[in-house]
């Protein structure tokens, strides 16, 4: 039999023990709430990150996109400053050779306009001493290449400028 001081002390038992269960049933509940907004925040956390990650991502591409352009118009440049470092040196040939063909061909010139003007003065000397030949009694000396004649009048000296371009 169970005497009244152990009654007593189970009874005490008992409420301590309801006590102690309402504790921990309380304490389990505000455990129990504080998963469930842990996991809603969590949630909540996971969705804001897939929404930025949506919006990261063809950024992320977008910019992978633009490095690769980068480099590819960093290689089509290099390839035309080749080719214009090229044009430069093949035109400074182009240039020295035409430098050189003009220099040629005023040389040429120069030495064309000494023959023509040669031959002009011996062809001309050649038809005075002709002339003379025929009339040996006639006066030479006034008729020479540097003479024109203007207005049928002979002058001496060089072509007045108004007739050059006849």
């Amino acid at each position: 039999m169970i005497t009244l001081d152990q009654q007593e002390e189970l009874a005490q038992l008992a409420r301590f023990f309801t006590t102690r269960e309402t504790a921990l049933e309380q304490e389990l509940s505000s455990l129990c709430q504080s998963e469930k907004d842990v996991k809603k925040r969590l949630f909540d956390k996971g969705q804001e990150y897939t929404n930025l990650e949506s919006r990261v991502l063809p950024l992320h591409t977008r910019v992978v996109e633009l490095e690769e352009e980068a480099e590819q118009t960093k290689a089509k440049m290099a390839k035309l400053e080749q080719r214009d470092t090229n044009q430069e040196v093949h035109f400074g040939r182009v240039e020295a050779q035409l430098t050189q063909q003009a220099e040629a061909f005023k040389k040429t010139e120069v030495e064309l306009i000494e023959d023509v003007a040669n031959a002009y003065i011996v062809g001309f000397e050649d038809a005075l001493a002709q002339v003379a030949c025929v009339h040996p009694e006639m006066d030479t000396s006034p008729f020479g290449t540097s003479n024109w004649v203007v207005d049928e009048q002979l002058c001496q000296g060089s072509l007045p400028l108004e007739l050059h371009h006849c």
